[in-house]
């Protein structure tokens, strides 16, 4: 569902940035002549927050974005004359973008502080900067026609060089490497997205303003993409991937006049932490958001340590009973192998739930202390059950589920009431 949302507002804003750089041609020249100065606010807005956010990549790609369109500028509008620029420094600089892009991409991120990293960040831009130096004055012509060799002679489609062309290429290739290499990091596909503009404009031609418009829209996505991943760590829980408890709070507010909330608990989670260690703990923690990630009718939040909730809107105890059964049926079938030493493990691990549904004399923080009371009821009941509590915490019913059918979601229900 994240992937999805990410995937949409990338789209949207990629082709509306295709869609009116056709329409540039058509406004008033006044309007015309403020898009070469687009890009300049849009990288610094992201250059701010990336410093802001202590994220060294963004902050080196919108550079890079920014210098791009800077001295296309600067030597289009000097005595040089825009025929040398396209002539001779546009192949260069087209060339050079995508290596750049790929450059900061394959660098670490180690946040805007770390010296040795800026240091060599430095030395590359004053290498590039002497390679451009010597292009203006000693590029052999050969060379230049070489750079300028096009992918499709006469074409009026594709107007690439074949330089161009398989630099960006080469990019687009280690960014899709990266991206399924790792888990979903919307940077990466931020940055292809990025490529993929910045290489139609480039197929349209020594255009300024088209360039500009690009590479402004590019920038923008950048800087979304670090709006959103800082959303997304800040909501969500970094070990199991879940959301998190400020989440929670969160949903709570959004919620309608009916609804329920279960509490989570890992039984026994301590002495298996300290029996086998913090990184297998770990893995039992993963286990179960996953298994709790998948509830119906639902969503999951880690609350903290080793409990979790569970809240269904719109939905009553009695509607929810049998899902937190098979949840916990369903942790409790799950096998955990893993190697102490010598030796190979197989074990599995239990939970506790306890749920308690809404009433309009209760704000939902008090409802999950009422589950949070259940919970402790199913505690003190032996463990692995699912305790379901009324509003008020004297009234407090234990579950005894006996078999199931159909998908194993529903079950034959008695129930005893603990006064």
């Amino acid at each position: 569902m994240v992937v999805l949302k990410h995937y949409t507002w990338l789209i949207v804003l990629g082709v509306f940035a295709i869609w009116s750089s056709a329409q540039i041609p058509y406004w008033p020249e006044s309007t015309q002549a403020l898009v070469m100065y687009f890009p300049y606010i849009t990288v610094a807005l992201g250059i701010f927050i990336a410093l802001w956010l202590n994220r060294i990549q963004p902050v080196l790609i919108l550079l890079s974005l920014g210098c791009f369109n800077a001295v296309l500028f600067y030597f289009s509008s000097s005595a040089l004359g825009v025929e040398l620029t396209a002539d001779t420094l546009f192949p260069i600089l087209i060339v050079l973008l995508p290596l750049n892009i790929l450059l900061w991409i394959l660098l670490p991120e180690k946040g805007v502080f770390n010296k040795r990293l800026n240091t060599l960040v430095l030395l590359i831009f004053l290498i590039q900067a002497t390679v451009i130096y010597w292009v203006l004055k000693d590029l052999p012509e050969s060379w230049l026609s070489l750079l300028n060799k096009p992918v499709l002679a006469n074409s009026d489609l594709i107007f690439l060089s074949i330089s161009t062309g398989l630099m960006f290429l080469l990019t687009l290739f280690f960014i899709v490497l990266k991206m399924n290499q790792s888990s979903f990091k919307i940077l990466y596909h931020v940055v292809f997205m990025v490529l993929v503009l910045m290489l139609y404009g480039v197929n349209q031609g020594f255009d300024l303003n088209v360039l500009a418009w690009f590479s402004a829209f590019s920038a923008i996505a950048l800087t979304l993409s670090m709006i959103f991943e800082a959303h997304h760590i800040a909501y969500t829980d970094e070990l199991t991937g879940i959301l998190g408890r400020r989440a929670l709070m969160e949903h709570f507010l959004g919620l309608g006049k009916k609804y329920t909330v279960a509490m989570v608990d890992i039984d026994h989670f301590k002495n298996f932490n300290d029996t086998y260690g913090h990184d297998v703990g770990d893995e039992v923690l993963r286990r179960v958001a996953r298994v709790l990630d998948g509830v119906k009718d639902g969503r999951a939040f880690r609350y903290g340590g080793e409990e979790f909730t569970l809240v269904f809107a719109n939905k009553r105890l009695d509607e929810v009973a049998t899902e937190l059964e098979y949840i916990r049926r369903k942790v409790e079938s799950g096998i955990i192998e893993f190697k102490t030493g010598i030796h190979s493990i197989k074990t599995n691990v239990t939970v506790s739930i306890g749920a308690a549904e809404s009433d309009e004399s209760f704000e939902a923080k008090e409802i999950l202390k009422f589950a949070d009371q259940a919970l402790y009821k199913a505690k003190l009941a032996g463990r692995n059950q699912v305790v379901i509590g009324n509003d008020h915490p004297e009234k407090v019913q234990i579950n005894h589920y006996k078999g199931t059918k159909n998908d194993g979601r529903s079950s034959d229900i008695a129930r005893s009431t603990e006064q």
